[in-house]
């Protein structure tokens, strides 16, 4: 299965983000990249949910960091144990893998517990006792495997019930159960007796390949054949037994594929172990790993849109391979260790990119695809109130607005309206709804926007939202927090600042020292409007 690309926005993502990574998925799944994931690097707004919901379009899905996973190792094959296996066979194979220990799994694989070295030669020390294979219920094939034994008749049992004699101990007329064992030679002269003590479970060593011992005609049991001499016989029957009693199943040391590579590290370096299990989130074993394992992975595949600066992308963004950037903003810090594709315009918004990819690619475009193009466009532009709108962005708003089957103007209202309703909103959904964070010189500085129709609302909220900013610059180290409320109907935006910075706000748009607010006409754009004379002020 082709590695994942997943596709996304910025963080506290705005309606052109989460529309611009659900297209953008869409277009490379159409061009056969189906391994293409749209997702979203936090909560949708309310504007947002009104475009998913009324072009019934399921929200991307919600991922928090892109740094490398256990799931993103490269694993060697590795060996398992289950509970009945043999301690011989057991033995053998911890010996041949490196790190003395084996992943002990249930039917389905599951993880039961970690068998060692040091467990499995307990079984070496154990003293024999004739009820050993009974005692720890050993199944017949294990018998059969570690002798190399041929068979003759019916194995009447999974597991073994009986005791285990030797023919030399057996005293004369001494009689066993069905269910024993008898351990005799091919060439001894006590074939006669080990048939005829009532035991049916013989094993004849001594018997090569291809000779067949007489067997009496009314001898109704098992017999076993091997090659073995009976010392050896008897020496491997203490290592047939299954290793479930030396299993640990407390406190096992164990990853899971969601964990990161990181927290894997430092938890190796804590650790006595050296080869850890790896399973799936179910608990099914997938693989067995040492450190040097950490040092093979894939890098996780992104494409990013609607932002190409580190501070806005997600965590792990540059441990991540970026593949694409699709953007409509300034170049800001892109470093990538391999080419890209790089695509960034002056235009309202990503959309507005991306609908021109797929003119350009000859995919037709889906109505609800066509609904959320333009619903970003109309968002990012304020439904073309904003000075970054361009041309372009008008005349693919009204054919995206042919295909999706919608009155633009009326639309982009009522979608502006249902997502701005702020005296049903708290502090911190108004000052998250669409965030951006931004380092200018030597400060750290958040700008926050929210379009609304309800200017009344946001004055109730006035004190409450400043509150909130003022949270959030001691919470998150910012150095000023600002606030753009934007009402296309008054014409323009109410900017609150916030933080012990707020005189770069000052000096940028004229607040006044003892003003909490201010109203701007024509301001509409953070990115050309309110970011550019901030970042000129913090150079001053």
């Amino acid at each position: 299965m082709a590695q994942a690309i997943y596709v996304f926005g910025h963080q506290n993502p705005d309606t052109d983000s989460i529309c611009a990574s659900l297209s953008y998925a869409y277009l490379k799944q159409a061009l056969g990249n189906e391994n293409v994931v749209a997702c979203r690097l936090g909560t949708i707004n309310k504007e947002t949910k009104y475009v998913l919901d009324y072009f019934n379009v399921e929200p991307p899905k919600l991922i928090k960091s892109v740094k490398p996973q256990v799931s993103d190792l490269h694993f060697n094959n590795f060996s398992m144990a289950t509970e009945q296996d043999s301690v011989l066979k057991t033995m053998n194979q911890i010996i041949s893998n490196p790190g003395r220990s084996l992943p002990v799994v249930d039917a389905d694989k599951k993880l039961l517990g970690i068998i060692s070295l040091p467990d499995i030669i307990q079984a070496y020390t154990d003293p024999y006792v004739e009820s050993i294979l009974k005692d720890t219920e050993t199944p017949y094939k294990n018998i059969i495997e570690i002798l190399d034994a041929r068979i003759i008749g019916e194995i009447p049992y999974d597991y073994v019930t009986g005791n285990v004699y030797t023919n030399t101990e057996l005293v004369a007329g001494q009689r066993l159960n069905a269910e024993d064992f008898v351990v005799t030679a091919l060439n001894d002269g006590s074939l006669e007796k080990a048939f005829n003590v009532g035991a049916e479970n013989i094993i004849i060593s001594n018997t090569p390949i291809g000779t067949i011992p007489p067997i009496p005609e009314n001898y109704k049991g098992l017999v076993f054949l091997s090659n073995h001499s009976p010392f050896e016989v008897i020496r491997l029957l203490t290592q047939v037994i299954p290793i479930t009693n030396f299993v640990k199943r407390e406190n096992l040391e164990y990853f899971v594929t969601y964990e990161t590579i990181d927290d894997v590290k430092e938890n190796m370096l804590t650790s006595n172990h050296t080869r850890f299990p790896v399973v799936s989130e179910d608990g099914m074993v997938l693989a067995s790993i040492t450190k040097s394992n950490l040092l093979d992975y894939n890098r996780k595949q992104v494409i990013l849109v609607d932002h190409n600066e580190r501070g806005q992308s997600i965590r792990g963004v540059e441990e991540a391979e970026i593949i694409e950037v699709i953007d409509h903003h300034r170049v800001a810090e892109i470093q990538t260790a391999t080419p890209l594709y790089l695509r960034i315009e002056p235009v309202g918004c990503t959309c507005t990119i991306v609908a021109k990819m797929y003119h350009e690619r000859n995919i037709p475009i889906p109505r609800p695809i066509a609904g959320l193009m333009l619903s970003a466009i109309i968002s990012d532009t304020l439904l073309f109130h904003s000075p970054t709108c361009t041309e372009t962005d008008r005349k693919i708003a009204e054919e995206l607005a042919d295909i999706a089957g919608v009155d633009l103007k009326a639309y982009g209202e009522n979608m502006l309206v249902a997502g701005s309703n702020l005296a049903d909103m708290s502090p911190k959904e108004i000052l998250s709804a669409d965030r951006k964070r931004f380092t200018m010189g030597n400060y750290k500085v958040m700008v926050s926007q929210i379009n609304t129709g309800d200017f009344k609302g946001m004055f109730k909220q006035l004190r409450p939202v400043l509150s909130e900013m003022e949270k959030a610059c001691a919470e998150e180290g910012f150095d000023l927090a600002v606030l753009m409320v934007t009402d296309i109907i008054m014409g323009g935006s109410e900017i609150l600042v916030a933080g012990k910075s707020r005189k770069l706000a000052e000096a940028a748009f004229g607040i006044g020292e003892n003003d909490i607010s201010k109203f701007f006409p024509g301001v509409y754009s953070r990115k050309k409007q309110v970011v550019p004379p901030l970042m000129n002020a913090s150079a001053l």
